[in-house]
């Protein structure tokens, strides 16, 4: 089954473009309402609402059976019988742009600078909560998945505070990221329409940065590289690591195969130096003149 996230916020229905598995042809499907998601839901794993539709090949008759689910954070497609690379793009269309929304979340992020340290207290403390023994092992396992999730929620927070504080604190990288960004770089104007354009542009860049999926890792490299102009850290761990997440969260801890997946001290242990690794090695390219703190154990 094939499944890629899309950006819920201010979404009201999508359009996926995907292969078929079967002649290899493009599908562009219909443009299909989204889901609200369950409001009444306490934590945010048990608010997801889904829809299916069904698609088919123009080319070859083949029928694709197509889940959409949205939650409060975050939204994604699945469909049969395709891999995830085979879904291409996810074409969002919005509903009226919400200005405040962004303006405050942009703001908010502008006016801390410490986002390093943040991180790393919250490691410290997710740290701690692997050591706790609830004494039930139920209660145990519960436990171990939210800290695994809440780990890559570090990383998320991290990377998406931190390329945001770096574009808008630096004009040289506010212009590579307009420069490369691909729903920036490739929009068309006339030349009487190029002062309009201009005073736009920060809010267009606002709402880029902010509706990326940061654990979207090879986008979030490819962002990283372009704008800020250094070599990304491998990705290739967390990658791993981010599927069983996924599992976790939205598989209710089993795999596609439908196997529980067995978690662990150790594992949360490894999971969580990976992630610190990596975010230590990105801010020493980022900020190499600063000293940098050892927090690994």
């Amino acid at each position: 089954m094939g499944y890629k996230e899309f950006f819920p916020f201010g979404t009201k229905s999508i359009e996926i473009i995907f292969n078929c598995s079967e002649c290899g042809e493009e599908i562009v499907s219909e443009e299909h309402s989204i889901p609200h998601p369950n409001y009444l839901a306490e934590k945010a794993s048990d608010s997801h609402n889904g829809i299916t539709v069904n698609e088919c090949c123009e080319s070859c008759g083949t029928e694709y059976e197509i889940n959409i689910n949205v939650g409060y954070g975050d939204a994604y497609v699945e469909i049969d019988d395709v891999e995830d690379d085979d879904i291409l793009e996810i074409i969002e269309h919005q509903e009226e742009e919400d200005d405040e929304y962004y303006n405050d979340q942009i703001d908010s992020i502008l006016s801390t600078t410490n986002y390093y340290d943040i991180f790393f207290n919250e490691i410290e403390n997710l740290k701690s909560l692997n050591d706790v023994d609830l004494r039930n092992n139920n209660l145990q396992k519960t436990l171990l998945r939210q800290i695994y999730s809440s780990t890559i929620s570090c990383l998320e927070d991290y990377l998406s505070s931190t390329l945001v504080f770096e574009v808008f604190n630096s004009e040289e990288n506010f212009k590579n990221f307009v420069k490369t960004n691909p729903k920036i770089k490739d929009r068309k104007f006339s030349l009487n329409e190029i002062y309009d354009e201009l005073g736009k542009i920060e809010d267009v860049v606002k709402k880029e940065l902010l509706d990326v999926i940061y654990h979207d890792l090879p986008k979030v490299r490819n962002m990283y590289q372009d704008s800020l102009k250094i070599k990304f850290p491998e990705i290739g761990d967390l990658m791993l690591i981010i599927k069983t997440r996924h599992d976790m969260v939205h598989r209710n801890g089993k795999n596609k195969e439908g196997k529980i997946i067995e978690i662990n001290e150790a594992i949360i242990d490894d999971v969580i130096s990976k992630v610190s690794e990596f975010v230590l090695e990105l801010e020493s390219k980022i900020r190499p003149e600063e000293k940098m703190k050892g927090v690994i154990n």
